[in-house]
């Protein structure tokens, strides 16, 4: 089996408040995440080269998070390096409060960004981000500027969280960030913790969780959704299965969707583990099959492609692309006219 993604993540840290993410629950436990450092970071790389995890010839792009910020790790530009010396690439995805002085020279290092947004207003960013959106997209503009000039074929995905309060913004978003190398996905927000979404489905948070959620998260749209993922989730193959995740102390996670503090979720060290051990670990997994029995797992991994309404042209570009870049996209390619009509749209 090939492994088709690798996590390893080099902050555990967040310096967002995202009230629905699975930081925030272990924050009010007093689990602020660790710091990984460049040494661990380069061991666990060779292991995986060692026991062939990682194909030379054919090397998986290595995403540098989970549920922490890559940018609060001050060792980023060594451990950008070690990627570099080993001829692998990195997923990077940052609130944007902090960003670091990256080197210029390892900027190409970074093979896609994405950037979690979730409003175009303070009031709106404020009410889950936190922090002063400002400042935020100061950061991100000097960093498009900068990567855009020494990275050109970095992508960047701006990850719009929809919610309730802020369907209204997405356009006025949509429109600052339509430039070169940029994508926005809107992404109808969950409650992206496992422990909370099972208890969630199970009918076991809190009346207040509850009655707060339902001021910001579209819960029937999630309730929903999940009765219908359930019932399509018999023989369900997670594509977690073929990915690797390990966090800031090196400990093998059970997939992307758990924390190191939840039980029954750390697998081990993985520099003790043989490759068998690593690529077998889902076998019969308890919660695992939760997962799937509850269609959290196909909910999670087939995402709702639904955009706000409004946007006038910029609407009708995206629904163009949604529809039919799959079929009609191949065939314009080819020709000169098809091209033309393919950089009208993109510069609508």
């Amino acid at each position: 089996m090939k492994t088709k993604s690798i996590t390893i993540e080099i902050s555990g840290k967040c310096n967002a408040k995202c009230p629905y993410c699975a930081q925030f629950r272990l924050k009010q436990d007093n689990h602020f995440g660790e710091i990984m450092s460049p040494i661990l970071f380069e061991q666990i790389l060779d292991h995986l080269f060692k026991i062939g995890i990682i194909n030379k010839n054919d090397p998986p792009t290595i995403s540098l998070f989970n549920w922490g910020d890559p940018f609060l790790n001050p060792k980023i530009n060594d451990i950008l390096q070690i990627l570099k010396n080993k001829k692998l690439t990195a997923v990077i995805s940052s609130n944007f409060i902090v960003v670091p002085n990256i080197d210029k020279k390892l900027l190409s290092v970074i093979d896609r960004v994405t950037f979690s947004l979730s409003g175009f207003s303070q009031a709106s960013y404020g009410r889950i981000h936190g922090g002063s959106l400002n400042k935020v997209f100061n950061n991100f503009d000097n960093f498009y500027e900068s990567i855009r000039k020494y990275s050109p074929k970095t992508k960047i995905v701006i990850s719009w969280h929809r919610y309730l309060f802020n369907e209204n913004e997405f356009w006025d978003a949509y429109k600052k960030f339509n430039l070169p190398g940029i994508s926005i996905d809107p992404i109808i927000a969950y409650l992206n913790d496992g422990v909370k979404i099972r208890d969630f489905l199970k009918g076991e948070l809190s009346e207040d969780y509850i009655k707060k959620a339902e001021k910001d998260v579209f819960l029937d749209f999630i309730k929903k959704s999940m009765v219908s993922n359930k019932k399509k989730s018999k023989n369900y193959y997670c594509p977690q299965w073929d990915s690797i995740v390990i966090d800031e102390s090196g400990q093998l996670l059970l997939c992307c969707c758990v924390t190191r503090y939840d039980s029954d979720s750390v697998l081990g060290n993985i520099l003790d583990m043989s490759s068998e051990e690593i690529l077998n670990r889902n076998l019969d997994n308890s919660l695992c099959n939760e997962c799937i029995s509850l269609g959290i797992a196909r909910f999670v991994q087939n995402p709702d492609t639904s955009i706000p309404s409004g946007g006038g042209l910029y609407s009708l570009k995206w629904k163009f692309y949604l529809k039919f870049r799959k079929t009609i996209g191949p065939i314009l390619v080819k020709s000169p006219y098809g091209r033309k009509i393919i950089s009208i749209i993109n510069n609508l």
